[in-house]
């Protein structure tokens, strides 16, 4: 069941040990010094996904994909002061925190929740879904990190300031 599909009720059933497990999501002062770490990493896989693919090994192709992804997502996260060690609430976060408040489009945010169904999928049960499949999720890598790097580079005091308001109601909705 997806984020966007589900009543508050429901998000807090699914998503509120976000909030009480260690790694799970937590305000920390926002660190300009990691978001360049994170960017960095980010442009690392995508080099990785690109030796990847002209070896054709498609397990990889899909780690590589997902973590440039991931990284860059991670770096708007620490531009605005979030941690999160759990990539489902990373993701959660990312759709309830970023595309509720108008700041990054959905696109970004299912793109990112497809790559990392796909990985997934593909690591812990052995899934096979097509090399065409696997290499349209790595096509979006590169635009994908252009995009998000993009609002990173963009991202205002307003918004920062925006972000952790709705992460302390969204903490407080879940956990009631």
């Amino acid at each position: 069941m997806k984020c966007g599909d589900i009543t508050m009720k429901e998000k807090k059933d699914d998503y509120s040990f976000c909030f009480k497990k260690a790694g799970g999501l937590k305000l920390v002062n926002p660190n300009e010094r990691l978001v360049e770490v994170y960017k960095k990493k980010s442009r690392s896989a995508l080099n990785m996904l690109e030796s990847a693919k002209e070896k054709q090994e498609n397990e990889w192709i899909l780690d590589t994909s997902y973590y440039a992804k991931y990284f860059i997502v991670y770096a708007l996260f620490t531009k605005v002061g979030i941690k999160s060690e759990i990539h489902d609430c990373t993701i959660f976060a990312l759709k309830s925190l970023f595309v509720e408040e108008d700041i990054i489009d959905n696109n970004i945010y299912e793109e990112l929740e497809k790559s990392k169904n796909l990985r997934v999928g593909a690591l812990y049960y052995d899934k096979d879904f097509g090399r065409e499949e696997i290499l349209k999720r790595a096509k979006t890598a590169p635009e994908f990190c252009l995009k998000v790097e993009s609002i990173l580079d963009k991202i205002t005091n307003e918004n920062v300031e925006k972000v952790r308001k709705k992460f302390n109601v969204l903490k407080s909705d879940l956990l009631r």
